[in-house]
């Protein structure tokens, strides 16, 4: 009877052991993904940033004057540069907060995991309370931000609110449960926020990068091509282009960014409710990835001389 008490006591603990095993490696899958979407779009920030810097600095360049310049036009030309810069400055600040609050979700993500691991619980959970709190502190900066004015719908807002109720808790553990009850609506709208900061700034963005790749094309292949004047320097940038070209054009990576940040929102609500599936993310992470591959390749190129 003692032995079958002890194969009883055994077996259970098998089957427990292999159901953390498996929530832990589910957990393990979802962190992996919102770590990966945090990355992925903070890279198509920093182009999106760039781009803007680099479109209006190259604006100034194609119209400088002759030389000489005379006295009073140097000092229209600094108050003009100066009022440029201050709406420049206001966009990038938009940028910033964007990214911070992107960063803030990939720590969190990563936290989640450590949470689901169960190591040093007390530490980590206390550490997710402060990400998350850091998350709803730029999400008011974020909402607040000049230029890219996003506006959360009554809809939205009503939906968001309402993610606490997804959480299924026997699916997640004592922990991790609660950190998501508690966590759901916070992270949902910084997601929310993410997406609309990035649609609102699209077409900005989109122009000068099309801007970018149009001078490049003109600069670097065709005028050189034209003036005879081509050699190794010129196959290099003439691949750069056409392969960035033949991917799709480098102002997708933008819709590519919007489409992963709408699609983490659903991926957050399949984790709170216990589903575990983000192919559908990872899937349309590497298309972005590749974008910004091609991106970052056209800019290595334009910065050689």
């Amino acid at each position: 009877m003692r032995f079958y008490f002890t194969f009883l006591s055994m077996l259970a603990l098998a089957l427990l052991t292999g159901c953390a095993t498996v929530s832990v490696e589910r957990a393990r899958n979802v962190s992996s993904a919102g770590v990966a979407y945090a990355q992925a779009t903070a890279g198509v920030i920093d182009v999106a940033m760039n781009a803007s810097i680099d479109a209006s600095s190259e604006r100034q360049v194609r119209s400088k004057p002759r030389p000489p310049v005379s006295e009073s036009d140097q000092a229209l030309r600094a108050a003009g540069l100066k009022e440029l810069d201050s709406e420049l400055a206001r966009n990038v600040v938009t940028y910033v907060r964007l990214k911070r609050s992107v960063n803030a979700v990939e720590a969190y993500f990563e936290a989640l995991q450590q949470l689901a691991d169960g190591s040093t619980a007390e530490a980590t959970e206390t550490a997710v309370k402060s990400l998350a709190d850091r998350i709803n502190g730029l999400n008011s900066a974020l909402e607040k931000s000049e230029g890219a004015k996003p506006l959360i719908s009554d809809e939205k807002k009503t939906a968001i609110g309402g993610l606490a109720k997804l959480v299924a808790k026997q699916a997640h553990g004592a922990l991790l449960a609660r950190a998501l009850e508690r966590d759901a609506a916070t992270v949902g709208r910084a997601l929310a926020l993410q997406e609309l900061v990035l649609k609102a700034a699209s077409d900005d963005i989109r122009a000068n990068l099309n801007d970018a790749a149009a001078r490049f094309y003109t600069d670097r292949i065709v005028s050189p091509y034209a003036a005879g004047n081509i050699g190794a320097a010129w196959v290099e940038d003439r691949r750069s282009y056409l392969k960035a070209h033949a991917i799709g054009n480098t102002t997708e990576t933008i819709s590519a960014a919007e489409a992963a940040a709408r699609q983490m929102q659903t991926v957050w609500e399949r984790i709170l409710s216990g589903e575990y599936s983000a192919k559908e993310l990872v899937a349309s992470l590497k298309d972005t990835e590749e974008l910004l591959g091609a991106v970052a390749a056209l800019k290595d190129a334009n910065a050689k001389k």
